[in-house]
């Protein structure tokens, strides 16, 4: 077994100052328009926030591909989350709210599975959250559907915001990062010269 320390801690080359690099930047920016665009639609911005975050990646294509994958996870979760509230205009398992919450965590299964059978599952856990936060905030929401196609578009706002946020603006410099705080395009990120002959005298 690995020590502690490896367990817990990554091992990245401390910097020798910090710095806020264009991925920090991008992340606050597109955090900030998914504010403003959920403030004039009178809606909660908090699902945007969260997929502009998990979008934005350091560079255009590794942001595509991200947000494609978050795309489809956004349909698996939703549809099986209008599915579920679906099911519950019918049965109302809310009286019973350990039944309900019952129904919830089985129909997780499904959800893992459905990203499974697309050859994606890497983007079940994004389905997860999207198909709990359709079912379970929702709750007292005079209109479920209304409620689960929002949460699908506050998704939807996110993921295209980080998408054109990180196209918009310019991307790291350095093409390998040597450290694990270059992740953020941040110090350390230079790259190294390559070694080669000695040079002749």
């Amino acid at each position: 077994m690995k020590p502690w320390k490896e367990l817990f801690f990554e091992e990245v080359e401390t910097p020798l100052h910090f710095h806020i690099g264009m991925r920090i930047i991008k992340t606050v920016l597109a955090v900030f328009i998914c504010s403003i665009i959920g403030w004039l639609r009178g809606e909660m911005t908090f699902f945007s926030m969260i997929a502009a975050v998990l979008c934005m990646q350091k560079s255009a294509e590794k942001t595509f591909t991200t947000s494609f994958n978050r795309i489809m996870g956004t349909a698996v979760g939703g549809v099986y989350g209008v599915l579920v509230l679906f099911i519950e205009t019918q049965v109302h398992a809310q009286k019973i709210m350990p039944l309900y919450c019952l129904i919830v965590s089985l129909m997780l299964i499904p959800v893992i599975l459905t990203t499974i059978a697309i050859k994606k599952p890497s983007v079940a856990a994004f389905a997860c959250v999207v198909f709990l936060s359709t079912t379970i905030y929702h709750v007292a929401d005079a209109d479920p559907y209304t409620y689960a196609l929002n949460r699908m578009l506050d998704t939807a706002i996110g993921i295209v915001v980080a998408l054109v946020v990180n196209l918009a603006m310019p991307g790291p410099r350095q093409k390998v990062p040597v450290s694990a705080s270059a992740d953020l395009d941040g110090p350390g990120a230079e790259q190294q010269p390559a070694e080669g002959p000695a040079p002749e005298k």
